[in-house]
């Protein structure tokens, strides 16, 4: 897996593609972090590291990554839909704990539980849904990264 730095054009491309994607829970999820539209956007800017996710020299998609402590948080991780369902995704998360793993002990991600897909995909990689409070109609999913 490799990756490159996103251009500014492509940074745009990928916040409105997560916005986008949490579609009609964006507001429920903005109220819940107390953030207006434009102060998630600030915060989008300004945290942590986009990358954009390349596969056989070709872009596939984007993840925005930030370690908190001894956590990697995976704010986003979106693939065009020509790249799904191609082991992708997997190798992605590979290649995250194999760059991660001598700095956390863990890799933390939000999904809508409506996301089926997306709920299962993380399941089969390794994630478990952990108890905690976050927006109405998220989880949290956390996999433990071994050392090696």
């Amino acid at each position: 897996m490799e990756y490159r730095k996103p251009t500014a054009e492509e940074r745009d491309e990928l916040l409105q593609m997560i916005l986008d994607q949490l579609g009609g829970q964006s507001e429920s999820a903005m109220t819940f972090l107390g953030l207006t539209p434009a102060q998630f956007a600030q915060i989008y800017r300004t945290t942590g590291e986009v990358r954009v996710v390349r596969d056989a020299a070709t872009d596939v998609g984007y993840v925005w990554i930030e370690e908190r402590g001894r956590t990697l948080h995976v704010h986003a991780i979106i693939l065009r839909p020509s790249a799904r369902g191609r082991g992708i995704g997997t190798r992605v998360f590979q290649a995250l704990v194999a760059e991660f793993s001598p700095r956390v002990d863990e890799i933390e991600l939000g999904v809508q539980d409506e996301n089926a897909a997306s709920v299962r995909f993380y399941e089969r990689v390794g994630f478990r849904r952990i108890p905690t409070e976050t927006a109405p109609g998220f989880s949290v999913m956390r996999l433990p990264v071994r050392k090696p």
